[in-house]
């Protein structure tokens, strides 16, 4: 448990607790009077689950409906200072860099989505560029021949999912 919240550290708690009473009762809650805004589950590889989702209980099934991955058991907290692009970004390039290079949709396409996430957010991005996130996301996640390109799309899809006001801001308006 790490991020944004005033207890990290390793912890261990029964599967099905909510994200809410690990991010509350466990972490004890969001530092400096700021709100929770997503938690990244998984590993780099894993989806972000916003606020809304916070009574979701941590299990298989409903962490995989959510678009995240419980994966290593690592939970980000992020609060709402932050922008979820760049979060997405972080996430994209370390996937990217971890790529093995051995198969085409996830050497070329975790690359091409980098670009795009990059240009979105200096500004140099378009509408059609969330479009094809999406589509290359999927095409990554179904083509891929490990683990690593079945789920490092998550990052970037679950964003686009949950926060798609965030992504359009800085494609139509030029700002964070």
């Amino acid at each position: 448990l790490t991020g944004d919240v005033n207890n990290v550290g390793l912890v261990e708690v029964p599967m099905g607790l909510s994200i809410r009473s690990i991010v509350e009762d466990v972490g004890g809650g969001i530092p400096k009077g700021r709100k929770f805004k997503a938690v990244q589950l998984g590993g780099p590889s894993g989806g972000c689950v916003p606020a809304e989702h916070l009574d979701a209980p941590v299990d298989y099934e409903a962490i995989m409906q959510l678009g995240a991955i419980v994966g290593s058991g690592g939970m980000i907290v992020i609060d709402d200072s932050k922008c979820i692009v760049d979060v997405a970004r972080f996430f994209m390039d370390f996937c990217q860099d971890e790529s093995c290079g051995k198969c085409v949709p996830c050497r070329e396409g975790l690359d091409r989505m980098l670009d795009m996430l990059t240009d979105i957010t200096e500004g140099r991005g378009s509408e059609e560029d969330l479009g094809l996130l999406e589509e290359l996301g999927g095409v990554i996640k179904e083509a891929s021949l490990c683990g690593l390109g079945g789920t490092a799309p998550n990052p970037v899809l679950s964003t686009i999912r949950y926060f798609r006001e965030e992504y359009e801001a800085h494609v139509l308006h030029k700002q964070c």
